[in-house]
């Protein structure tokens, strides 16, 4: 090792930074995998406090059909608005917004 941080410093360094940064994302990427693998984090009833992104993970949509289930035109700012706001500010309640997306999610798998 002595002999590699004399003749290529910069090489080491580099691979310990590299190595940092992978340390790093393993970090994060494991356990965010163990919690949405989990069955009971899928498809998971609507709660008040749930962004777009979270249901998105939970029932697996993507951005566009998840979008159109809870009126979000391309490019809105409601990503890290709770259900509760987007269901007020459209003037419906939580079950009806569960019944969009449980609709929305079936339309999608099934022509998956």
């Amino acid at each position: 090792m002595k002999q590699l941080w004399q003749t290529h410093r910069a090489g080491v360094i580099a691979f310990g930074v590299a190595l940092a940064f992978l340390g790093y994302f393993a970090l994060k990427t494991v356990p965010s995998t163990i919690y949405w693998m989990d069955p009971a984090h899928q498809d998971q009833p609507l709660a008040g406090w749930m962004t777009p992104r979270y249901v998105a993970q939970s029932y697996k949509l993507p951005p566009e059909v998840l979008g159109e289930a809870l009126f979000m035109v391309k490019g809105d700012k409601m990503r890290r608005q709770s259900l509760d706001t987007i269901a007020a500010h459209n003037d419906i309640t939580l079950a009806e917004l569960q019944a969009r997306i449980s609709d929305a999610a079936a339309a999608w798998r099934d022509a998956k």
